[in-house]
């Protein structure tokens, strides 16, 4: 299909409605920006100092979440005598895996539209050592509240590793 022809398909309202949509991809834009402070942190802390040195990128990128968050840790931890600052790190750590399960919660799961009851129906799943199924309803509100989490984890690693607050973006567009 060429440029002209696909920029003429409507997709409003597919495969959900567009609010839950833009909330949706909402959740995946902030977890990649999540993603790549945490990859900057990582950098920071093991003492590589230039936005631009690439041996942080090639040593970190291809590692997955939790071994990221593991890193986290024990840098902190071993940097915790020299930067007293960094005590609060477990506290970060756990905000960061939250945020991840929650973003897991919307990534890794199927979802149609209820109508009635203008709601998802997610259909979740785990495996491990017994199955568990089970069909959720998330509404709305519960798909902006995985947002606050990823800006609420996103600045406590802020502070955690630069030492100064940033201002929640969700709230300063209240209103």
């Amino acid at each position: 299909m060429r440029n002209e022809e696909t920029a003429q398909v409507c997709f409003a309202g597919w495969p959900v409605p567009d609010e839950f949509l833009t909330e949706i991809g909402r959740v995946s834009a902030l977890w990649a920006c999540l993603e790549s402070w945490l990859n900057l942190c990582l950098g920071k802390l093991a003492g590589f100092n230039g936005l631009n040195d690439a041996k942080p990128l090639i040593l970190i990128t291809h590692s997955s979440v939790p071994q990221r968050l593991d890193m986290l840790g024990a840098l902190c931890e071993q940097l915790e005598g020299e930067f007293p600052e960094l005590a609060g790190y477990k506290t970060v750590v756990s905000q960061l895996k939250a945020a991840q399960a929650t973003r897991n919660r919307f990534m890794h799961h199927t979802f149609s539209y209820d109508a009635q009851n203008h709601c998802l129906q997610m259909a979740v799943g785990s495996a491990r050592g017994k199955l568990k199924t089970a069909v959720e309803s998330v509404s709305l509100e519960d798909i902006k509240r995985a947002s606050i989490e990823m800006d609420e984890a996103c600045r406590a690693l802020y502070k955690l590793v630069f030492g100064r607050e940033l201002p929640a973006a969700w709230q300063q567009r209240r209103g």
